[in-house]
């Protein structure tokens, strides 16, 4: 047996890559049932191997494997994959688990069907034609058990578009500046983000318009002191969210849930984005919403998952960052250790803040936290927490997987964990900053919780807790300013000069 039949393919293949807009439908498993499912705008990719072979990253939507399918280019413009193949590899309690693709058609055992695999063919068909890949009609696939039995994940639908990564930028001749925009958020709050702003001439740029696109920008026309962009601006390709980004101008409206709840829907805006600049303080404001969202929004109307980002009324003003340590954390909920599940697990809740001490905003992608359990630091591990991808200690602020790690909000955090704590639990706020290739880090200080005291809530000074310094080294004792994949030992060096070391592998 092959190692293609054995394990799910999850490298990139070399060749020709062609990034693909997906529009599909199909489902996904939920308790033992079967769920509709339908996506736009996000990102996959093909690729035309040197040895004729073609490959198709992620064949269903619902289900982000990471993994590819082989194919291979047949009559016409039909390009074909033999099934099954292994796209899905889990373990969980030391036993691995493996899922593979089949094409499937739907059985008539109710009034609903379900899917079954066809045992006429198993070659599943796609048609590649003017830069668009489509699923052969009446053609589906799904992920089936070992055993043969469907999970509920499957597809009907594909097409994917060829739009390639957006080049824009501002010419080497603009005057670019670091900027902070001041807007309110969906319950009327005013939020901070910081951004970058540029302007050559009688074009205008906007770039960093949302945690996942640091380095892409929009362009707009400048005249009479007037910004004008585009209803809809192509941002890039999020490779985080893996879906094709963009920015617009949008609107609420009400709309109603299928229990009669009320609440505002987004939708697009069919006229530009417009802003004014007032060149004597260098800013631009507008009194319209910017939405930042996954999707062009043409071919099916923006869901409330599309949305990463509203901005009201939306003020940028030049910005110099000024590094100091951020506000410590906040505790507003503790769970108790549960054992009623394999494996037990506690959690927490807190606030985190995007203000240092001296009350200066800090740019949020320098943000990070740590959790510490009786005094130790937690390490999360992938083995532990399936969307870490590497040993992480130090938590984004911008991290959250909807499983174990939780964005409730702008400030509100919640977290999971898997070791028990027997006194207390502690949360640290960290601000990372490089300078001359060396790290350069800032603490809040440790705001810790004891679990048999729900008052005795305690935060260190900076002074006392302050990490100085996170180095690692490898096992030579050389120290390796970026870490790749390998062992290496990282030692946290605090203030008060202790220092804490421990063998890692990425």
């Amino acid at each position: 047996m092959s190692a293609q039949d054995e394990k799910p393919f999850t490298e990139k293949p070399k060749g020709e890559v062609v990034n693909l807009y997906r529009s599909s439908k199909g489902y996904y498993g939920f308790f033992g049932n079967a769920k509709a499912y339908t996506s736009h705008g996000e990102w996959t990719r093909m690729v035309f191997a040197e040895d004729g072979a073609v490959w198709l990253e992620n064949p269903i939507s619902s289900l982000y494997g990471k993994s590819w399918i082989k194919g291979y280019k047949a009559q016409g413009d039909t390009i074909a994959f033999d099934l099954p193949q292994v796209i899905w590899e889990e373990t969980f309690n030391d036993v691995t688990s493996y899922g593979k693709l089949y094409k499937m058609v739907v059985e008539e055992t109710d009034k609903y069907g379900t899917y079954v695999r066809d045992e006429e063919s198993q070659t599943l068909k796609y048609l590649w034609k003017d830069g668009k890949l489509t699923l052969c009609e009446d053609m589906a696939c799904g992920m089936c058990t070992p055993s043969g039995g469907w999970t509920g994940y499957g597809e009907n639908y594909f097409e994917g578009i060829n739009i390639e990564n957006t080049n824009i930028k501002p010419s080497e001749n603009a005057k670019v500046y670091d900027g902070l925009m001041l807007y309110l958020d969906l319950s009327d709050q005013a939020q901070q983000w910081p951004v970058k702003y540029a302007i050559d001439g009688d074009d205008v740029y906007l770039g960093n318009l949302s945690t996942n696109l640091k380095g892409y920008w929009i362009k707009g026309t400048m005249k009479n002191n007037e910004a004008t962009f585009p209803s809809t601006s192509f941002v890039g390709i999020d490779t985080t969210t893996v879906c094709y980004a963009y920015a617009s101008r949008v609107d609420y409206k009400t709309a109603y849930t299928p229990y009669g709840d009320a609440y505002d829907s987004t939708y697009i805006v069919k006229e530009p984005l417009v802003f004014t600049y007032d060149p004597s303080a260098n800013t631009l404001s507008s009194k319209q919403k910017m939405g930042i969202h996954q999707s062009d929004g043409e071919r099916e109307p923006l869901k409330s998952t599309d949305i990463f980002d509203v901005y009201r009324v939306p003020l940028i003003s030049p910005w110099v960052e000024k590094p100091n340590s951020p506000l410590p954390p906040k505790f507003s909920s503790y769970m108790p250790w549960y054992t009623g599940v394999t494996p037990a697990y506690g959690g927490v809740e807190f606030l985190l803040s995007y203000y240092s001490v001296d009350g200066n905003y800090l740019d949020p992608s320098k943000l990070y936290y740590s959790f510490y359990i009786d005094g130790e630091m937690l390490t999360f591990t992938p083995e532990e927490y399936p969307n870490v991808e590497k040993e992480m200690d130090l938590v984004p602020y911008t991290f959250d997987d909807d499983l174990h790690f939780y964005k409730i909000d702008d400030n509100t955090r919640r977290l999971y964990y898997f070791h028990e704590p027997k006194v207390k639990v502690g949360m640290e706020a960290l601000y990372v900053d490089e300078v001359d290739g060396k790290p350069v880090t800032y603490s809040s200080g440790i705001t810790e919780y004891y679990i048999s005291d729900p008052t005795g809530i305690k935060t260190t000074t900076p002074e006392e807790s302050k990490v100085e310094s996170i180095t690692f080294t490898d096992l030579s004792g050389r120290q390796i300013l970026r870490p790749g994949k390998g062992v290496y030992i990282r030692t946290i060096t605090m203030k008060d000069g202790t220092k804490q070391s421990k063998k890692v592998v990425r």
